[in-house]
């Protein structure tokens, strides 16, 4: 019995859509007759009704409020034709134009609405490879050769959002504001070796120094971006600049001697002794894949530091750091190259334009 239930269940959802789309579809073959038939005063009360029902998918909804436009246009009711276009694109927002088979008014006045997205935003996740680019070298002992600042890996998330500029007579989205809110970390590696002499055998001895210095920064990057080539993955090249504020940040060290087996570990926050506003020019270059409602943006960008992060006032501030570690600030610019992901989703406002 309970399966016999569910069945009829079944059954009368499906004969119930049914009913609905053949209703549609039947008044969508009535109403094209009509219009086909030079009877454009019948169309508004048939298909106003018909709409009125609310079953109708999305796709008849718009071939319902075509023809309900192209009435209104030859019947020489602009604002009613305005009124049922605006509609039409409010409905979807995807509708295009066939100029080889639409009428010519019908093409005209579509082109004077605004069809594009007024703006995207989505969110961006991402990887970054930092490294100091150094302007002065701050030392307390004498460096050997071989002593070195490497690329570290740090992770970046934040929004993201587009603002197309359509020009008055193109309607297209060759440039694009970009501007974004991060969550930026960013990572390198300090090796410094000092030469200590030699030993009784005549061996050398040295002390090295390795540590990760971690900055963690709110990031506000704004770029324009420009779309070199209509294809279907929207190529782009962008510049712009980076205005950064340090949230905080950490130095955890390692100091070992040849002579001796023990390592002094040291851990210090370093928010103090860096300048908190952090100023770059940045270059980027991606794609940007049509993906449901909005697309999918795969970027390659280099940040170059154009501010030092510290300054001369502050690189013996830290004096653990320089007496215990042996390891004084230099003055240095960071730069990253971060490779990131983001989804961003179209946001409409159709309306009349304004010439």
């Amino acid at each position: 019995m309970k399966k016999l239930y569910i069945l009829a269940l079944i059954i009368f959802f499906a004969s119930k859509s049914f009913a609905q789309t053949s209703s549609c579809a039947q008044t969508i073959r009535l109403a094209q007759s009509i219009y086909d038939q030079g009877r454009l005063h019948e169309l508004e009360d048939l298909i106003n009704r018909q709409l009125g029902k609310g079953d109708c998918s999305k796709s008849e909804q718009v071939s319902l409020l075509k023809l309900l436009t192209l009435s209104y246009i030859y019947l020489e009711e602009p604002k009613l034709a305005d009124e049922k276009m605006l509609q039409l694109l409010e409905t979807d927002h995807y509708f295009v134009i066939n100029e080889a088979v639409d009428p010519a008014e019908f093409v005209a006045l579509y082109n004077t609405f605004r069809t594009k997205p007024i703006y995207r935003i989505g969110a961006k996740l991402g990887v970054s490879a930092s490294r100091p680019n150094v302007a002065n070298s701050v030392t307390s002992v004498e460096l050997a050769a071989d002593s070195e600042y490497k690329y570290s890996f740090a992770i970046l998330f934040g929004g993201a959002i587009d603002v197309p500029i359509h020009f008055r007579d193109k309607n297209d989205d060759t440039f694009t504001l970009h501007g974004e809110l991060l969550y930026w970390q960013k990572k390198f590696e300090i090796d410094q070796k000092v030469d200590r002499g030699v030993n009784s055998d005549g061996k050398p001895l040295t002390n090295s120094l390795q540590a990760i210095e971690t900055q963690n920064w709110l990031s506000l990057p704004l770029s324009l971006e420009y779309k070199f080539l209509e294809k279907n993955f929207n190529p782009y090249v962008a510049g712009g600049v980076a205005i950064d504020y340090l949230l905080g940040g950490k130095l955890r060290s390692e100091r070992l001697r040849d002579d001796v087996t023990s390592v002094q570990e040291a851990s210090y926050e370093i928010k103090e002794v860096r300048n908190p506003i952090n100023v770059s020019a940045l270059i980027a270059g991606g794609v940007k894949l049509k993906m449901g409602g909005g697309f999918f943006v795969a970027e390659v960008r280099y940040v170059h530091g154009l501010t030092n992060v510290n300054s001369t006032e502050t690189v013996y501030d830290n004096q653990l750091e320089v007496w215990n570690q042996g390891y004084p600030d230099s003055i240095f610019k960071i730069s990253s190259l971060a490779i990131s992901g983001s989804y961003v989703i179209n946001v409409f406002n159709p309306k009349k334009k304004k010439f």
